[in-house]
């Protein structure tokens, strides 16, 4: 999808239609943005296991916001910004059960700590590795994995994600800075209850 509407698609005439309740509107808009929304949900992994309420959620915030849409730049682009925002909302919320101690480990995840702690890199990009950083991520505030998680393992520039954000530059350096600190925390009271 290139994000513009359809061919023959009356942007004015299908958000009145909507405003109207009218349910065969509602269907092509979800229709015709959903495939774009998708990709930005499934852009936050941590959101993975529930990504249809993540979408009905984002869809729910559209269609609540909808009478406050003004004609003056793309509906594609507006629905966007309310679903990064539905997201990172979801992430605040997210009460995900955080890694207490070494006994929590997987297996998988268990090798990839011990390799981490004799320095072996060479599974930096396994997936046990992957799955230990996801869950070290779970120790920390969902904002601050999510932002760690674009930035170091999506390998975002750090002004867009913090555009998407809502933040300016200063503060989102700050925040990279204090997440990456709560991170080698987390990681160091792993280590400190190794036997």
């Amino acid at each position: 999808m290139d994000g513009s509407p359809p061919s023959g698609l009356d942007l004015a005439a299908l958000v009145t239609r909507i405003r109207a309740r009218d349910q065969a509107a509602a269907h092509a808009l979800v229709e015709w943005l959903g495939p774009q929304l998708l990709k930005i949900a499934r852009s936050y992994p941590t959101l993975q296991c529930d990504i249809e309420d993540t979408m009905q959620e984002i869809f729910l915030k559209i269609f609540k916001a909808l009478p406050s849409w003004r004609n003056d730049g793309p509906l594609e682009h507006w629905a966007s910004r309310i679903a990064r925002h539905a997201c990172l909302d979801r992430l605040r919320r997210q009460n995900a059960r955080p890694l207490r101690n070494l006994s929590d480990l997987t297996e998988s995840e268990a090798a990839a700590y011990a390799q981490a702690l004799q320095g072996e890199t060479s599974d930096v990009h396994g997936e046990s590795s992957h799955a230990l950083i996801e869950r070290l991520f779970t120790m920390l505030n969902p904002l601050d994995a999510w932002l760690l998680r674009q930035v170091e393992l999506l390998e975002r520039d750090l002004a867009e994600v913090a555009v998407e954000a809502g933040w300016n530059r200063g503060l989102a350096h700050v925040r990279l800075f204090r997440a990456r600190h709560r991170l080698r925390q987390a990681f160091e009271k792993l280590e400190s209850q190794s036997p």
